[in-house]
């Protein structure tokens, strides 16, 4: 059961956030896709969707990737889109330092040219060190950087929230100054 709701998660993330193409749906401006269409189009293309799986992903994800519409009609990704999207986030003052993981291969290039979003819309941070820790983990042995976010916003850069999972931040890079190994 957690194995079908780990792939689906993956194939949501995949469509919402990256390639609605793939299944043929339409989203919004704002990154919204009406459910049943989703489901119709999943469907077709020979994935079984229904809203109870959409629920279930939503509620035993450790990650909150997805919202689901006050009228319970649409469902978005909450961030890391590589799509153009307007998720209608506003700028929030971030903690003190926030958290980048990272692979050990990655971080000389990190240190000399600083973190970019790269084909997504944004660089996510971690509020946890151990989120940091489990991002990096995924690309090989981890390394957590420490990112001086408050100093940051003091010098006008712009940090939004995740709706979906309050400890990602999103900002649009993170210049070498603001970087520091732990």
């Amino acid at each position: 059961m957690m194995v079908d709701l780990v792939s689906l998660s993956k194939f949501l993330s995949y469509v919402l956030r990256h390639h609605p193409e793939s299944i043929g749906v339409e989203i919004d401006k704002n990154g919204w896709v009406a459910i049943n269409e989703l489901i119709t189009k999943a469907e077709a293309d020979g994935r079984l969707l229904s809203r109870k799986k959409i629920t279930k992903v939503i509620e035993h994800s450790n990650k909150q990737r997805f919202i689901i519409s006050e009228d319970g009609q649409y469902i978005r990704a909450g961030y890391g889109h590589s799509i153009d999207v307007d998720l209608q986030l506003h700028p929030k003052q971030p903690p003190e330092v926030l958290y980048h993981g990272t692979a050990q291969k990655n971080v000389q290039s990190i240190l000399e040219e600083g973190l970019h979003s790269g084909s997504r819309n944004f660089v996510h941070l971690s509020a946890q060190k151990d989120d940091a820790k489990q991002v990096g983990a995924r690309h090989g042995m981890p390394v957590i950087l420490e990112v001086l976010s408050q100093k940051m916003a003091k010098n006008g850069i712009k940090f939004y929230q995740s709706e979906s999972e309050p400890d990602i931040w999103l900002t649009k890079q993170v210049l070498t100054e603001y970087i520091e190994e732990m």
